[in-house]
This record gives structure tokens, C-alpha cells and sequence, in this order.
């Protein structure tokens, strides 16, 4: 014996499948009135004959329920269906995936080899985009999205990053409709970088600051054979630039040894169509004393995580380090080393964006100077007090931690 529910549309939920079958004993439960209903809405339809096959019953059985349904009521459901362009099923994201054009539009992000992370933060955005508007993507024109992004330059609507939705919508309409680049940038659906994401480029650790989070974590990490791990840790963080994440996946055996300088290979971030990127980081000086203590106390370690710490831990344990070194908490507690270490290897190169990028890891230098490199006030007094012919005492820069 079995028993039919017919699940409600929900967002998050695909919908291919929404009829749930059970084995049960005793007598079979009857199709419901409500039960019709609720197809009718799923599935945006009055036909019997496709009801009975979506329902798995006769076509008999649901001419019997829709003539209790009053013809209003129907009426209504399909007036209501009517405002949106898409299927309920649709306005799930499994669904919406389901549709041709969305369907062209992956292969086209598949076939220049977007990284997964942006190919479906691009298509989420999409989904987002036409749940909102209630909108087939088929039907999205470039003055409407164009519209769209207007708004939200005044107006927050969930779900609807400016950035990244100017970038979905480009996308889409230079994939699937083969519009050309600059007619969407004359329209605003440009890809510019946002003003936000340069809002933490002055965010910096002092060198007398750095010194008292060493001396703090040293005081609340166990001294085990860990201990110059933790300790080698932000020195890798300031001296190579390398974010937390890719840090944290660093392995000992991707280091090669020479002499008196090793190099060490990371996965870390690269231009978002290209995902991750492979860099080689230069090991030298005072990291590399570090990083030798860190393998010899681990046994002398032949392969294995450089860190082997989660990302959770670390960001715990800095905290308590800040807090303990009576240090302001950072908006961002580990993502601060890669800031200090771009301002200051920029302070002690004279502002030099093209070296910085290349040797601290941003594959474009413009990236570099507007979310990580803003050059200092005093270092702008300073050229302003030079250009003024005042007299100056200019303080040698040296990139250390």
C-alpha cells in the first residue's frame, strides 16, 4: 500500500520530484482536494491528463476532484501564476538549473574554464536576480538589469550584491546573447571594481604591535612540539603575503631547498574566471629560521601540512593573542598579515605596485592598490612637504617583521 504527499514549493529545494511515495499498511489514503490544488500550483496547470501523470493516479480521479474545486478558486491560482514568468518548481535553484537557456549558460562558463566557486556564485546570482524580478532569464533585457542596478545603488535588496550581479549580468547577456562588452558598459553593467572592497587598504599592524601579538601568543599556545609551528606561522603570513586559507594548506614537501633561500609553491587565489593560481613564494632570513624550527621540533618532517592547524583555531587563538597584547581586535584578525605585508613591502620599495604584486602574490598590480595598497598619509605629507621644497627627514623603510 502506498500513500501520496505532494511536497510545497520551497526555494532552496529542486522540485524535478515532488511527488513522495511511502510503503504503508492498511487501507490506501485518498487523493485530497487539497492535495490537486497544491499540483495546480506546482506545476501551472489545469490539465487532467497531465495532473493524473504527475500524480500518478487516473485521469478519472482528478476529473472528480477539480469539479469540487470552485471554478473561482482555480481561477485565482491561475491568476496568480500569471504575474510570474517562471514555474513554481523554477524558483528553486535545482530548478531553475533545470532551464535551457541557464543550462547554455553553464557550458559557456564550463568551456572558458570558469573555476566552479564563480561559475555558481555567477548562476546564484542569476537565480537571485529572477526570483526578484519574477523574470524568465530568457526575457531579461539590458535596459531592465540595467534598471536593477540603479537601484541598488540606493536600496539593499537581499541576496543582491551590486558587485557580483553586475558581473552575472554581463556575463549572461555576453555568453548566451553574444552582446558586445562596451554596448553593456554604456549601460552601466560595467566591471568596474566597487568603491567597498578598498575600504580596508589602510588596515595595518605596527611593528611594535606585531612584536607584542609574538610575545602574547607564545604565552597561550602549549608549549609542545606545535609551539614554533604557531610561532613561524604570522612570520609567513607578513614575509610572504600568502592568504590564511592557502597558508594553511601549504605542504613541506612543496618546498625546494637551495642553500641559503628555499621556495615554496602555494595554491592561493588568482583572477576569479581562473580560480586558484600556483605561486612561489621566496623563503629567506627570518622566516626561514622560523620554518626550520617549525619542521626540526616535528621531527624533521619530510612531507605534511607546513601548519597544520584549522582555520577556525587559528582565527580563535589570534583573537585571545590580540586581546592579550592589548592590541584593537582587527575587522579581519588573519587577513590583517597580508594588508601589513603589502604596506609595508610597498613603504620599503618606494611604492613599487608591479614588484609588490609580484613578489607578495596579486596577479594585477590595479587589484593590489585598491584593496590592499593605499599609500599612507604620512608618506603623502611627506611628498607633499618635498614638492613644497620644505625640508624633510626621510626615514629609511625596511620590509620586517
Amino acid at each position: 500500500m502506498r500513500t501520496i504527499q505532494i511536497l510545497e514549493p520551497q526555494t532552496q529545494i529542486p522540485l524535478e520530484k515532488p511527488i513522495l511515495k511511502e510503503k504503508r499498511i492498511g487501507r490506501p489514503q485518498s487523493l485530497s482536494v487539497e492535495d490537486v490544488l497544491n499540483a495546480i500550483r506546482l506545476y501551472a496547470t489545469t490539465s487532467e491528463t497531465e495532473l493524473a501523470k504527475r500524480l500518478n493516479v487516473s485521469r478519472q480521479t482528478i476529473y472528480r476532484k477539480m469539479s469540487l474545486i470552485p471554478k473561482e478558486t482555480i481561477t485565482q491560482i491561475m491568476h496568480d501564476l500569471s504575474q510570474t514568468e517562471l514555474k513554481p518548481y523554477q524558483l528553486g535553484y535545482e530548478g531553475f538549473l533545470t532551464i535551457p537557456e541557464v543550462q547554455q549558460f553553464k557550458r559557456a562558463l564550463e568551456r572558458r574554464q570558469v573555476c566552479k566557486k564563480y561559475e555558481n556564485k555567477l548562476l546564484r546570482k542569476l537565480w537571485h536576480l529572477c526570483v526578484y524580478l519574477q523574470r524568465h532569464p530568457s526575457k531579461l533585457t539590458i535596459e531592465q538589469c540595467a534598471d536593477i542596478l540603479t537601484t541598488l545603488r540606493n536600496k539593499k535588496i537581499p541576496n543582491l550584491n551590486p558587485y557580483f550581479l553586475k558581473l552575472a549580468i554581463r556575463s549572461w547577456f555576453q555568453n548566451v546573447h553574444g552582446i558586445n562588452g562596451e554596448i553593456l558598459t554604456s549601460k552601466g553593467i560595467d566591471a568596474s571594481i566597487p568603491n567597498q572592497l578598498g575600504i580596508r587598504a589602510f588596515d595595518r599592524l605596527t611593528r611594535k604591535q606585531r612584536h607584542d601579538f609574538i610575545k602574547a601568543l607564545k604565552q597561550i599556545i602549549p608549549k609542545d612540539s606545535y609551539f614554533d609551528a604557531w610561532i613561524s606561522l604570522p612570520y609567513f603570513l607578513y614575509y610572504t603575503g600568502t592568504r590564511i586559507d592557502a597558508s594553511l594548506k601549504a605542504n613541506i614537501e612543496d618546498i625546494e631547498k637551495h642553500g641559503n633561500y628555499w621556495i615554496i609553491k602555494v595554491i592561493d587565489k588568482g583572477k576569479h574566471k581562473n580560480g586558484r593560481k600556483l605561486w612561489r613564494k621566496l623563503i629567506i632570513g627570518e622566516l626561514k629560521e622560523k620554518l626550520e624550527k617549525n619542521i626540526a621540533s616535528r621531527g624533521n618532517l619530510t612531507h605534511g601540512l607546513l601548519f597544520p592547524f584549522s582555520y577556525k583555531i587559528v582565527r580563535k587563538t589570534f583573537i585571545k593573542a590580540y586581546k592579550k597584547a592589548k592590541i584593537p581586535i582587527p575587522a579581519q584578525p588573519c587577513h590583517i598579515w597580508r594588508h601589513t605585508s603589502a604596506q609595508d613591502f610597498l613603504d620599503a620599495t618606494n611604492w613599487n605596485y608591479e614588484l609588490t604584486a609580484q613578489v607578495l602574490g596579486w596577479e594585477d598590480p590595479r587589484i593590489l592598490r585598491k584593496c590592499y595598497g593605499s599609500i599612507s598619509e604620512s608618506q603623502k605629507h611627506m611628498a607633499i612637504r618635498k614638492a613644497m621644497g620644505e625640508p624633510i627627514k626621510e626615514t629609511k623603510k625596511e620590509f620586517r617583521f
